[in-house]
């Protein structure tokens, strides 16, 4: 025999033999993981995806024989930018950093009205000969971009109050207080002292502004009152002039002077709140793991008669979830349990603030006559489908290839039979 052939012969029959183990080894670790419902292969990564309950993405390294944590680049570069200190090299050894950061502390109290990062050196720190360029960086650096936490609604009752406004507003975020403790809601008024329908809220974070157009906007003040509809959109400074506008119009086109170390007993105060919102209001989430999930469990989504009356209902209806959760935050899985009589589906987020969204917005709601039940995925929870028993069923998971082809199998036979 040819030489070369033999040769070629040797590497297809390796490449063969390499493409049965990598199969068996596939084999053996689904049936290994498939106990576990947080455990998903990724045809993304060709590489078997494990959520911990600290809400971070491991991954199953073969080589390793083991669970590694997925990094994520993009996540690496938004952490180093937010705690790079502007004018510091970072290839400083961070000794000398450090004793003056901590002599500088021990001197000035904190304040919390400063936009300059308490940590970072000033200008006072004697640079040697590079001080005069350091101050001419300082006076041509651009201007730092002030957050927007407030919202703007419209559309309001004339008899609807401030208070009503904020406990409505609070079930989403930490709203501002002002000197005297109270909530930051504005209410606009016409000449004539009128309620024009038009309030301002302002949030302590920026990230609760998301939250509250994404599920109030077109939403109820009052619940089970269609007449109360609102309007919900970030606030633009264009909106009444915004807050800093109207303030200084009310007060007769003069600035307000702030009292800094009233303002800084203030936002103190917001910190310490803002540590305790989670498990003080029973409308935020209840604990770290609560956080950290991103899989939500539906109830009473369907029946199981149902199902059977219309094979086309199982494809539908997870087209139909995932279409209305996509407009809450980016959906990665969508699975339905046909054999649950509770109607179980689960949706699963990119990300747990989008998962919280869907909690509070699905949960409560009637679907076909029913009360929808919409709760966290505790990592605990076993459901029933069609090819797998409670204690295989999958969460999070991707649907396996055979399910889907026997699902398909029987929509098909039920298109033959729908034709006689």
């Amino acid at each position: 025999m040819d030489p070369e052939i033999a040769k070629q012969m040797a590497q297809s029959q390796d490449a063969q033999a390499q493409a049965e183990a990598a199969e068996q080894t596939h084999a053996r670790l689904q049936a290994q993981f498939a106990s576990d419902p947080r455990v998903h292969f990724s045809r993304e990564t060709g590489a078997w995806h494990f959520e911990a309950d600290d809400g971070k993405e491991m991954q199953w390294d073969a080589n390793k024989n083991a669970w590694v944590e997925v990094v994520d680049d993009e996540l690496v570069k938004a952490q180093q930018a937010a705690y790079a200190i502007e004018g510091v090299d970072e290839e400083t050894p961070a000794a000398p950093v450090l004793a003056r950061t901590n002599k500088k502390r021990k001197k000035e109290p904190v304040d919390y009205t400063s936009n300059t990062d308490p940590a970072a050196p000033g200008p006072s720190i004697k640079r040697g000969k590079n001080n005069k360029g350091d101050k001419k960086d300082e006076s041509t650096a651009p201007p730092r971009k002030s957050k927007n936490t407030a919202v703007f609604v419209t559309s309001l009752p004339p008899d609807a109050e401030a208070d009503e406004i904020a406990a409505r507003f609070g079930r989403f975020g930490l709203i501002m207080e002002d000197d005297e403790g109270k909530p930051k809601v504005k209410l606009y008024r016409s000449e004539d002292g009128n309620f024009t329908g038009e309030a301002l809220v302002v949030y302590y974070k920026e990230e609760s502004v998301e939250l509250a157009v994404t599920l109030l906007d077109d939403a109820e003040l009052r619940l089970g009152e269609v007449g109360t509809r609102m309007k919900v959109q970030r606030a633009e400074y264009g909106h009444k002039g915004g807050d800093h506008e109207a303030t200084a119009n009310e007060n007769g086109g003069q600035k307000r002077t702030v009292d800094k170390k009233k303002a800084s007993k203030r936002i103190g105060n917001m910190e310490r709140k803002l540590a305790d919102w989670d498990s003080d209001d029973e409308f935020g989430p209840s604990g770290p793991k609560i956080v950290a999930s991103r899989v939500v469990v539906l109830k009473h989504m369907f029946t199981k008669e149902e199902l059977a009356e219309d094979a086309t209902l199982l494809l539908d209806l997870k087209e139909d979830v995932r279409e209305e959760c996509s407009n809450l935050g980016e959906v990665t899985n969508v699975v339905l349990y046909d054999e649950e009589e509770d109607g179980v589906m689960t949706v699963k987020f990119k990300d747990p603030v989008s998962a919280q969204a869907c909690i509070l917005k699905m949960n409560g709601r009637f679907f076909a006559g029913r009360k929808v039940v919409a709760e966290f995925f505790d990592g605990r929870q076993r459901f029933r489908r069609s090819g797998h028993d409670a204690s295989n069923a999958n969460a999070e998971g991707e649907d396996d290839e055979q399910a889907e082809r026997q699902r398909l199998d029987d929509f098909a036979e039920w298109l033959m039979k729908e034709g006689e």
